[in-house]
């Protein structure tokens, strides 16, 4: 049966030439797609990376306000750094002469012998009655990082820091909080401002390119030496993973103005990389 006349079909030219149109209009249809969707993946791989750095960044700024003035060391390690520092959990200004209704040996610290008990100016945040942790030690006009790990360590000079196994206890008389220091002890030099800090231990960060992380430590033992690697029997728990670089400058300044550490880290993952500097002014004032 011969064709209708007004009637043809597709030459095979024309079916290759539209399956090759529509192949690219595929392609540029799925670029329109794929393009946002890898740039989305790249900002949150970017914000992960930000998020982690200023987290450990916020965390090490925290830990270095709450330093005992005069505590911080640091030093390099391979291609990072080391930084320790000594934790307060409170402090106050101790009473050194009568006032008020305070005339009593019992309220006023004496520098010239080995005493037992003293008031502080006000109250601290901790409520008391309450028996100090065995961790937990009285310090007083430290002046130098080597002077508090020394004396914390030997027991014995400058006398700034309550030996190990004294036994510090709080009461309230109402106005003022009474602190109980059992065996008696001599503190060696008053604070011109008359400040008393109590302490309850060590805390280390250790940075480390070539493991990719930062790890923070605690609860440790006082060493003379800075440690720089996970110090015997710590807690510990990693900051940062991902990192690929990091730096740290400490200037400790003086006493009126204190000093600044100024920290930098980069992180990478997947081609993305983010790097942070951060600044955290450090009080030293003993």
């Amino acid at each position: 049966m011969g064709s209708r006349p007004g009637q043809a079909g597709f030459s095979l030219f024309e079916l290759i030439l539209v399956i090759v149109l529509l192949g690219v209009m595929a392609g540029g249809a799925g670029l329109l797609i794929t393009t946002p969707v890898d740039a989305y993946n790249d900002q949150v791989r970017r914000q992960l990376l930000v998020d982690q750095a200023e987290m450990a960044l916020r965390q090490i700024a925290r830990d270095v306000r709450r330093a005992l003035p005069n505590s911080i060391r640091t030093t390099a390690v391979g291609a990072g750094w080391a930084l320790e520092m000594v934790n307060t959990i409170d402090g106050a200004r101790y009473r050194d002469e009568i006032g008020g209704v305070f005339t009593a040996d019992t309220d006023i610290l004496d520098f010239s012998d080995a005493d037992t008990d003293f008031n502080f100016l006000g109250q601290l945040n901790l409520t008391p009655p309450l028996v100090l942790g065995a961790n937990q030690r009285l310090v007083i006009y430290n002046t130098a990082p080597t002077n508090i790990y020394s004396d914390a360590v030997l027991g014995s000079n400058p006398g700034i820091v309550t030996p190990a196994g004294t036994s510090l206890s709080l009461s309230n008389n109402g106005i003022e909080h009474h602190i109980v220091m059992a065996p008696a002890f001599q503190f060696s030099q008053q604070s011109p401002g008359q400040r008393a800090f109590i302490i309850d231990g060590p805390v280390s960060y250790i940075c480390d390119p070539l493991g990719q992380r930062i790890t923070r430590y605690h609860n440790y033992a006082y060493s003379i030496g800075q440690p720089i690697a996970a110090p015997a029997g710590s807690a510990q728990g990693p900051l940062v993973t991902q990192l690929v670089g990091c730096s740290i400058n400490y200037t400790a300044g003086t006493a009126q103005r204190g000093g600044i550490i100024t920290l930098e880290i980069s992180l990478s993952d997947s081609g993305e990389s983010i790097r942070l500097l951060h600044q955290v002014h450090v009080g030293n004032v003993p």
